[in-house]
């Protein structure tokens, strides 16, 4: 892909462009030479050439009196209103395919600020080996992009083509990908595509094409889509990170939020952008309105536009049932929690209604807890500090021994109940407004009754510190054993769920007594059978184990009776000839 967005460098010059249709005055301003006039062109863009000007310039955009970034700037000095940088490109071309199949993968969500004391790109690449001996097979960075201040979660950058100067240079970010790749790691990253972040976001000032006021979301007006522009400029951006630092996949944060007309064609033109440099990238959504026609396979079972969605509603619903946590009235008497699990397990993607949408289960990502379901709590606390290790142990069962693909948040893997609560780094004028906006956001968004002076400072450092893992922790003896029981359901998947996975699917049988559910994954190569209870009381249901099993809790057969104690599950596979 030619890229419209961003400098273009040759041996003598750099031809500096903006797309800014209502602009009347444009100029390039640099710290050591005059500023260079822009002469406009055709489609909404300026462009001015400046010799002498490569790799290291610093650089703005002026109109009258505003000075801002570039918006496509490939490395910032100074922040999201510092000096945009020319680049070289890294010069390493991507490969052509990612690591691993996707049904390989066991993902873990990871935040660059916080999971390594150093809170940097080389930080996490120094601590790979972790991830990849507790058997995850992927790493989902949460997004980069050069955002306000010095952290962040990441939802709020304003400049998506410039990793954050606070985690490393471009070099490093590359140099985590290849090592991670050199690893048996691929890495994805989660990308926002539906706003950008308000303070110091300078496109509305300049470009407000790049906006639909007909359209809202909760940060505003939407993204104007159905300008051609528009969606360039987030294909190149997708094309930049696959391309030159090699991703192998992307999250497309909250797509069900990208609102304006020309929407589903800027995904289209997304996923046609991705699969023309990796025709096997990974590709998932999150999408709260279950958009089952985003997930379709082509005749050879091989996704068309994206590969699979962050499944939310599976989360709820098993989140009820292990906690008690009852967010979304699964408790009211009209809904059946269980068959909703059921559901879920056997049939694909389980809407709002209850009702569920057949597809593959490697089209959802399954998981318990993530950076939503932990931050968007008043108490910012994971699922240890509300339940014990025997169901946490049964999650993480149910999520590495069924067929999905599931996710965990870093740490997980140990049982780790480091906080993660929302931070930022803003002025206090800001802070504020982003701090009474959150009490909001917890009532009436996320059902939370919290008092004022109840959620911590998201602008204080302590709360950034109080979200950064201690990788001390990891050696005491409950974490230490908690990871051995993690990597060993890890084991099992590799040698007995991906060789079936690997074929086509078939279909999905189950029955149920009660809380306890057998459910039935038939593969080309074979079958997986998972029994599980979800329940604090024990129950029995017929089901004769016909394979060497592994379980959770306590289990044992009788006859054609199988008994499942609290919290328990068992799982076996039947592998033909085919699959092995």
């Amino acid at each position: 892909m030619q890229y419209l967005f961003g400098p273009l460098v040759s041996a003598r010059s750099t031809t500096f462009r903006l797309w800014a249709p209502s602009a009347t005055r444009l100029a390039v301003i640099m710290p050591d030479r005059p500023a260079v006039p822009m002469q406009p062109e055709a489609d909404g863009w300026w462009t001015a050439e400046v010799p002498h000007t490569g790799p290291g310039t610093r650089y703005k955009f002026r109109m009258g009196d505003l000075e801002f970034p570039d918006p496509a700037s490939r490395r910032q000095e100074g922040g999201t209103s510092g000096w945009s940088v020319v680049c070289a490109p890294l010069g390493r071309p991507p490969s052509p395919r990612t690591r691993r199949p996707w049904h390989e993968t066991v993902l873990c969500e990871v935040h660059v600020g916080t999971v390594s004391p150093e809170g940097t790109f080389l930080g996490l690449a120094a601590r790979l080996e972790h991830f990849r001996d507790a058997g995850y097979t992927a790493l989902e960075l949460m997004p980069i992009s050069q955002f306000p201040g010095d952290r962040n979660w990441g939802y709020d950058g304003t400049l998506l083509f410039a990793p954050h100067a606070a985690y490393g240079s471009r070099e490093d970010l590359r140099h985590l990908i290849d090592r991670a790749h050199a690893l048996g790691i691929a890495v994805l990253l989660d990308v926002v595509y539906n706003h950008f972040g308000s303070h110091e976001n300078f496109i509305p000032l300049y470009a407000p094409e790049f906006f639909d006021t007909d359209a809202h979301t909760p940060w505003g007006a939407a993204l104007a889509f159905n300008q051609p522009m528009v969606r360039r400029f987030f294909c190149e951006n997708a094309h930049l990170l696959l391309a030159e630092f090699d991703f192998d996949g992307l999250r497309l944060d909250a797509l069900h939020e990208m609102k304006s007309e020309g929407s589903d064609q800027c995904l289209v033109e997304l996923t046609g952008t991705a699969r023309t440099i990796k025709p096997d990238a990974m590709l998932v959504v999150e999408n709260m309105n279950n958009t089952a026609c985003w997930l379709e396979r082509s005749a050879a079972g091989t996704p068309t536009l994206f590969t699979a969605q962050w499944h939310d509603e599976f989360q709820h619903i098993f989140s009820f049932l292990v906690t008690g946590d009852d967010k979304n009235q699964y408790g009211d008497g009209s809904r059946d929690p269980w068959s909703i699990l059921e559901h879920g397990l056997t049939h694909g993607l389980i809407d709002r209604s209850g009702l569920s949408h057949p597809l593959g289960p490697d089209a959802l990502v399954v998981y318990l807890q993530n950076h939503d379901q932990i931050g968007n709590r008043a108490d910012s606390g994971r699922l240890p500090d509300r339940i014990g290790a025997d169901k946490l142990d049964f999650v993480h069962f149910v999520l590495l021994l069924s067929p999905q693909i599931p996710l965990f948040f870093m740490g997980e893997e140990a049982h780790l109940q480091t906080a993660f609560p929302y931070f930022l780094d803003l002025p206090a004028s800001e802070a504020q407004a982003m701090q009474s906006g959150r009490y909001r956001q917890m009532r009436e968004s996320f059902g939370q009754n919290v008092s004022e002076g109840e959620l911590p400072d998201p602008n204080a450092q302590a709360t950034f510190v109080w979200a950064k893992l201690d990788w001390t922790e990891f050696d005491r003896p409950e974490r230490r054993a908690a990871l051995d029981r993690f990597r060993s359901l890890n084991q099992w998947r590799r040698s007995r769920v991906w060789p079936l996975t690997a074929s086509r699917f078939g279909k999905a049988e189950s029955h149920r007594a009660g809380t306890a559910l057998v459910i039935n994954w038939i593969f080309e190569a074979g079958v997986l059978t998972m029994a599980l209870n979800t329940s604090a009381s024990a129950c029995a249901i017929p089901c004769i184990i016909t394979a060497p099993p592994v379980s959770t809790g306590d289990t044992s057969q009788h006859g054609d009776l199988l008994h499942l104690g609290p919290w328990s599950a068992v799982a076996w596979s039947t592998i033909t000839g085919n699959g092995q």
